[in-house]
């Protein structure tokens, strides 16, 4: 319960202490004609990370001679330090130009983490619980280009740099028989395609928005580990009356055996709110979520959403496997009306608790 009312307490705080003239406004913020740049304080709480503080900026802009009604290009940039001795530096990134033509979408970061692990499989047991510490660069980069119509097509690379892996001596992990346990590179290019036509990259509230990928990770391109994975993510938005949108996410994915388990799909992140994170490991995972939003009063709004999910060693077994169901409901403040950049609050439940979930911009 004390989780729960400094989640809630905190970010309605940070809103707070960036109001001026008894009007609640975003933390300072500088326009002009093709820019728009939002800052404000990161104050959180996670039973893996302790208290979490640090900085946020968010910039929205479009190159020069890009039309107006073009979807806006966004830079994010955020730094954390927590009481767990935990770093975060991260700056996703999604760029338009030629009249969306092409795009450039993906992230840089670095990160000094603690990851939770349950075992593998839709049946770990969640009283078995361990965490273990990792440290890593990150790289997310896909170049696409326009062939026809809200049709992207290009090519794709990730590397994720694990190293100074610390895990129990006599844990779960320590024993396990999966790939990645003593750390290593993840390195693995790919193709990838995009269908789009939503109306908003930030808020959508109609059109679709298809996603899939395949990628090989091999000696070759430095990898410490030889696998592949393909990967397809369909959202569908559409709008009910005024500002109430329905949402709907269907994920599923498969990777083959020599993935290292860092790498594995998991349930207990944005897709399946309410479980803690990492909660279901394995090579395959199928999810679907449906969320829907309202406005509230201002520059406020809501949402519900419901999420089913399950992962399996194969992907032949995901429809006989066991899924996992969670709900939960949460707040919208808007930072940038013009481009509906939000500040998100959920708080999601499942048969194993609940969990809070603070940060920028929708789950989907």
């Amino acid at each position: 319960m004390m989780n729960l009312i400094k989640g809630f307490l905190l970010p309605l705080l940070i809103i707070s202490l960036s109001s001026a003239s008894g009007q609640l406004e975003p933390a300072p913020e500088t326009d002009s004609k093709n820019l728009k740049f939002t800052a404000l304080p990161i104050l959180y709480y996670l039973p893996e990370t302790g208290l979490g503080y640090g900085g946020l900026g968010v910039a929205t802009f479009r190159f020069e001679r890009v039309k107006k009604e073009t979807r806006p290009s966004s830079l994010q940039l955020a730094l954390s330090l927590t009481t767990k001795r935990q770093f975060l530096l991260f700056a996703p990134y999604e760029l338009y130009w030629k009249d969306d033509k092409w795009r450039l979408v993906g992230e840089l970061g670095y990160y000094e983490y603690i990851y939770n692990f349950y075992g593998i499989g839709i049946d770990s047991r969640e009283g078995d619980k361990e965490t273990y510490n990792v440290t890593f660069p990150r790289i997310r980069m896909a170049l696409l280009r326009e062939l026809l119509p809200n049709f992207s097509f290009g090519l794709s690379y990730e590397l994720d740099g694990y190293h100074n892996l610390e895990k129990a001596e006599e844990g779960m992990l320590a024993s396990a028989a999966v790939p990645g346990i003593e750390g290593g590179t993840v390195s693995n290019v790919g193709i990838t395609a995009i269908y789009d036509t939503r109306d908003n990259i930030f808020h959508p509230t109609r059109g679709v928005f298809i996603q899939t990928g395949v990628h090989t990770s091999a000696g070759f391109l430095g990898s410490s580990f030889d696998y592949d994975k393909v990967e397809l993510d369909a959202r569908y938005y559409q709008r009910i009356k005024g500002r109430h949108i329905l949402a709907f996410d269907f994920f599923t994915a498969g990777s083959s055996s020599g993935t290292p388990f860092m790498a594995y799909y998991y349930l207990g992140s944005k897709r399946t709110r309410g479980f803690n994170d990492r909660r279901f490991l394995g090579l395959s995972e199928l999810t679907a979520v449906i969320e829907y939003r309202f406005p509230v009063a201002g520059r406020f709004g809501a949402t519900v959403f419901s999420s089913t999910g399950t992962v399996a060693s194969r992907f032949s077994r995901l429809f006989s496997s066991g899924f996992k169901t969670s709900y939960g409901a949460g707040l919208r403040y808007i930072l940038n009306k013009k481009e509906g950049v939000r500040l998100r609050v959920d708080y999601g439940l499942s048969s194993e608790g609940g969990n809070l979930y603070f940060t920028i911009n929708e789950a989907f």
